[in-house]
């Protein structure tokens, strides 16, 4: 469906907003409070223009509308998420728990695999991924690591941005993706491609990307057991009733023995989880509830 943009002052009613929020929840998980009604209106405005409507309530309508195609509906919520995600990420950030997975649990996941000569595999997802610096980290920690040399080492991205996850397979980055980056680390493992960097073969064949909704039942595409998962800066996104739901779906794809890492901001304490908190060295950490020391 494409149209002329009308040029009408379209504002976005309360009555709408709770409409579209309520399928946004449901569709992708991302929940939209009323003091952020705004940003709804904002970020899909252009959309309603384009698409020649005069009002928030005719695109509802659009969406969900019985003799819509479906694909057609799958492309244009695709589009909203895309409008809507928030995608701030940069290599090595929060590189406290980088350094907390190189020095501390590495090392330690590398021993209780020498106890088992057949287990010679290490697994990690980066839930929510976005254009993919958080994997290739990882990969660099595992790399910079020294352990693992001869394994097989499995590290797999996800999230539900189509454009994010182009990106990150394509591994090229411009200078903001840097912020937070060491030079020798750089110098170690990216290389020019003219005004960006690409990252390196030796870490790009340690990652893998694929699409999952996290708000969704089926997480079959990613794959597990995880020995680690990387879920920072998800669970701030979701309703607070929407978040054990999360936790339960992470918790069945982390083995017993494994670990997860949430967002300096994200905390399990306040929810009853399959998951006890532990340290890693300073850090604090996941672990499923049981689990037997590594």
């Amino acid at each position: 469906m494409t149209a002329q943009p009308t040029g009408l002052s379209v504002s976005l009613r309360k009555d709408e907003f709770e409409r579209l929020r309520d399928l946004i929840r449901a569709r992708f998980g991302l929940y939209f409070t009323d003091d952020t009604a705004y940003l709804l209106e904002r970020r899909l405005l252009p959309r309603i223009e384009t698409l020649g409507m005069r009002s928030y309530a005719d695109y509802y309508a659009y969406l969900m509308n019985p003799a819509l195609p479906e694909i057609e509906r799958d492309r244009e919520l695709d589009d909203i998420f895309e409008r809507l995600a928030t995608r701030e990420t940069y290599f090595f950030r929060e590189s406290y728990q980088l350094d907390a997975l190189r020095e501390h649990l590495l090392p330690r996941l590398y021993e209780s695999r020498q106890a088992r000569p057949r287990s010679r595999s290490l697994s990690i997802w980066s839930a929510g991924c976005a254009s993919g610096e958080e994997v290739y980290s990882i990969a660099i920690a595992v790399l910079e690591s020294g352990l693992f040399k001869d394994f097989q080492v499995s590290i797999v991205g996800s999230d539900l941005s189509r454009g994010a996850l182009e990106t990150a397979r394509r591994g090229v980055y411009g200078a903001s993706s840097f912020r937070g980056a060491d030079q020798r680390l750089i110098d170690r493992y990216f290389h020019a491609q003219h005004s960006r960097l690409e990252v390196d073969a030796s870490v790009r064949r340690l990652c893998t990307f694929t699409r999952c909704n996290l708000a969704g039942s089926d997480w079959a595409a990613v794959g597990g057991p995880f020995d680690v998962i990387f879920c920072r800066n998800v669970l701030i996104y979701f309703e607070r009733s929407s978040r054990l739901p999360l936790i339960e779906g992470l918790a069945r794809k982390c083995s017993l023995g494994g670990y997860l890492f949430l967002g300096h901001s994200e905390s399990l304490l306040d929810m009853a989880t399959p998951f006890a908190l532990d340290r890693l060295g300073g850090e604090l950490v996941y672990r499923p509830r049981g689990a037997q020391a590594t």
